[in-house]
């Protein structure tokens, strides 16, 4: 039996974010799929803090071995992030990398001890994310084969000088997105083997579309934001053309995830903070449209939610993911600015034919490329190459 280790900077069912998602969702397929796994993590749950909130030791979900390690550092995000402001417009030849690594964390080196002292009893080790102390110190210390999942995106972390190092040393980096791939290969270059993966998406045929709608009084047509609201994230051009749409058609403009901006006061904007998982997904599938406006994305999971629901996306063209996603599912349109917004939503809210066909082509795309059976199956034989070398 093959041993894994995989490394994240935070594991569990609770736990919400891009990365810890696919980490869990690959462990536990591994793990059914008949590969001993084992989570090399943090205690940590929250990532804007990183406070230690699980307890450290060993334990098992799902069937999984977890170790859990205690982060020696909490971060004032606030603090953190004026400090990334001078970082990132100093002179690159005087920074200090690694105290900005540290910094940002989770600051964790007893589990970077543990991956050194431990490696002999795995084949292999798994690397989820490129960005944060787990991966840059453990990539260091594993002797053993390594697959790293960048989940990369053009931003700035990406082009420290340190970065060489995490993106050359692991003998394979599997991608989500071929756009991800291709900017990785622009700018590292690599030489070594690189494998478009994708990653899966549970389908749910058997949602009732209404579940949200009645629990939340939802009365007017709605196009739907699932995300983090916070600055970065597009949103401020989507408050201006929603401005623009709401004299024109009755529609709401719905907000779901965590608040971490503040929502201007346009009559029509319905902030509903957290939801169920199959309340989202009853959202998803009763909405006009989804959004996605990020200029950054490495992934996009809820343009995959959507498009598994029958329902288009409006996306922000300015991200290579988006753009690929769009192009090759025919599940919606990009916008490039507010003109491009308001005209392209009036264009899916007064087409309904034309809702439904890419809603469709959207579904369609899903299930061709990221059914779960088809990623595990690749990522397990490249796992398998890798080991036999």
């Amino acid at each position: 039996m093959i041993k894994i280790g995989v490394v994240v900077q935070r594991y569990g069912k609770d736990v919400v974010g891009g990365a810890e998602t696919l980490a869990k969702n690959i462990a536990d397929r591994l793990n059914s799929n008949g590969f001993d796994v084992t989570v090399f993590t943090t205690t940590a749950k929250d990532y804007i803090t990183w406070k230690n909130h699980y307890n450290q030791g060993e334990s098992i979900l799902k069937g999984v071995n977890i170790k859990r390690f205690n982060v020696e550092r909490e971060r004032d995000i606030e603090s953190f992030n004026r400090h990334s402001e001078e970082f990132f417009i100093d002179d690159s030849q005087k920074r200090d990398e690694m105290d900005w690594i540290i910094r940002q964390g989770p600051y964790c080196p007893d589990l970077i001890d543990a991956l050194k002292n431990e490696q002999k009893f795995f084949d292999i080790f798994l690397f989820f994310t490129y960005l944060y102390y787990p991966t840059v110190e453990g990539i260091k210390v594993v002797e053993k084969p390594i697959v790293l999942f960048p989940t990369a995106h053009d931003e700035s972390p990406i082009y420290l000088n340190l970065m060489n190092q995490v993106f050359k040393k692991p003998d394979s980096l599997f991608f989500l997105t071929g756009a991800e791939m291709n900017f990785v290969r622009k700018l590292f270059n690599p030489n070594k083997r690189m494998e478009l993966v994708r990653t899966g998406i549970d389908i749910n045929d058997n949602i009732d579309e209404k579940l949200f709608k009645r629990k939340y009084l939802m009365f007017l047509p709605y196009m739907l934001y699932a995300g983090r609201i916070e600055r970065g994230k597009g949103l401020d051009l989507i408050f201006d053309a929603y401005g623009v749409i709401r004299k024109k058609r009755l529609v709401t403009l719905v907000l779901i995830g965590k608040k971490l901006m503040d929502i201007p006061e346009i009559d029509g904007i319905n902030y509903l903070g957290y939801v169920t998982e199959d309340e989202k997904i009853s959202a998803f599938k009763d909405a006009v449209l989804s959004i996605q406006p990020s200029p950054m994305e490495s992934l996009s999971i809820t343009t995959l939610e959507s498009f598994s629901q029958k329902t288009p996306v409006l996306a922000n063209r300015k991200s290579d993911v988006l753009k690929e996603h769009i192009e090759l599912s025919e599940g919606g349109l990009l916008y490039d600015n507010v003109e491009d917004f308001v005209e392209n939503f009036t264009k899916i809210y007064d087409k309904r034919n034309l809702r439904n066909k890419m809603g469709i082509n959207g579904y369609n795309y899903v299930n061709k490329f990221y059914s779960w059976d088809v990623v595990i199956g690749k990522i397990a034989n490249g796992i398998k190459n890798i080991i036999k070398g």
